[in-house]
């Protein structure tokens, strides 16, 4: 039987379990399970995934993600394969894994067993320490990380328009069309991850809109496709 570091599994976690058993059979495989006569991880992997959608959702919701098919598409990005197995990966997860011996000889590193770990793991946390623990546990990992990948994104998309209001303003300007504004539509979210729309104005008409994570960069979006609009009509506003 193969040593289970208890310890060093947990400080990875950042949870300690009551149940140490439970914490070791989240990281059964059932090859190994089936080579040692112990229970494997598959019903904590089953549990898990629809804990894990529940909290994702409820974390979707009370964040104003959006209408229906964006909280959906917005959640599929979290608890799919890729990002489980991201987290599995940067928490350094499977170093625990127990596997049959032929199994951990032959097997791709990416297969779907490591991201399934993630979920046997909320499983198990949930059922040692409950839905706070849980939720704890959720929001200091994958939630974290769709966070960061949410502002790089925004940021990038705020370094690529950065100069649209510019060029907006220079085409306007040569052109003799009148003078350029803006006017905010709405803000919502929380304070750490905010939406702003805001509509791009050409003499006091709104011509074009923009969505983004700042006021600066929706108001580079709506300028964007506004300068594109009016390009598109060969300078003229219809």
């Amino acid at each position: 039987m193969r040593i289970f570091d208890i310890g060093a599994c947990e400080e990875r976690i950042g949870y300690s379990f009551k149940d140490k058993m439970l914490l070791r059979k989240c990281f059964t495989h059932t090859s190994y399970a089936y080579e040692h006569g112990e229970e494997d991880n598959e019903l904590l992997e089953f549990f898990g995934d629809s804990i894990m959608e529940f909290v994702v959702t409820e974390y979707l919701f009370k964040n104003s993600y959006g209408d229906e098919g964006k909280l959906t598409k917005k959640r599929a990005e979290i608890v799919s394969k890729e990002p489980l197995l991201k987290m599995v990966k940067i928490m350094g997860l499977m170093d625990f894994v127990l596997l049959g011996h032929g199994l951990e000889k032959s097997l791709n590193r990416d297969e779907k067993l490591f991201s399934s770990i993630y979920e046997a793991l909320v499983a198990g946390i949930y059922l040692d320490g409950g839905i706070t623990a849980a939720k704890k546990f959720i929001k200091n990992t994958l939630i974290a990380e769709f966070e960061k990948k949410e502002e790089n994104a925004k940021k990038r998309g705020a370094v690529k328009k950065s100069d649209s209001k510019s060029r907006l303003q220079e085409y306007v300007q040569k052109n003799k069309l009148g003078s350029v504004g803006y006017e905010t539509l709405w803000k919502k979210g929380p304070d750490h991850l905010p939406e702003f729309r805001v509509a791009a104005l050409l003499n006091g008409t709104r011509i074009a809109e923009g969505e983004a994570g700042s006021k600066k960069a929706a108001e580079a979006a709506a300028a964007e496709s506004a300068l594109a609009k009016i390009m598109k009509q060969g300078g003229r506003i219809k």
